[in-house]
């Protein structure tokens, strides 16, 4: 597995691939809302066999908080434990390395209960379910880790 820096276009080489992971017409706003993080935020694209696995990252909405994203993009439930033992690995070392961000949060849609599971691993909180938030109109429940950070 290849870790490299996110680029919007990774999306598009994703849907390329066949994966489905964000409605048609969210993909443009995904697209602004990762333009326009520039150097604030960081986000890391995964290969395997030349193909992109997954993405994610942060996207710094303030200062002292940030917004975690992850996109699975391959349906290979051996390569998605293996993505998500990664994820653990380079979100811990990523949240540990900047203790400015005093929340970190987090939308997971309700039914996805692997993504709970990894979110629940990560040390993140469910705050309560958010209704009708998803771009389909779906439930999410609203994660979030609030730490003590410097002033």
């Amino acid at each position: 597995m290849l870790i490299v820096p996110f680029h919007p276009d990774h999306l598009g080489e994703a849907l390329i691939q066949g994966s489905t992971f964000i409605p048609m017409q969210d993909q443009a706003r995904f697209l602004n809302v990762t333009a326009y993080t520039g150097d604030t935020s960081i986000a890391f694209t995964a290969y395997g066999h030349s193909k992109i696995l997954g993405m994610g990252g942060f996207i710094e909405i303030y200062p002292h908080f940030v917004e975690a994203w992850v996109i699975i993009a391959t349906k290979d439930t051996r390569l998605n434990q293996r993505i998500g033992r990664n994820i653990i690995k380079m979100y811990r070392k990523i949240i540990d390395s900047h203790p400015k961000w005093q929340r970190i949060q987090a939308a997971v849609r309700k039914d996805f209960d692997k993504a709970i599971r990894l979110i629940e691993i990560l040390g993140f909180e469910n705050e309560g379910l958010m209704r009708n938030f998803g771009p389909d109109k779906s439930d999410y429940y609203r994660y979030a880790m609030v730490r003590n950070g410097p002033n």
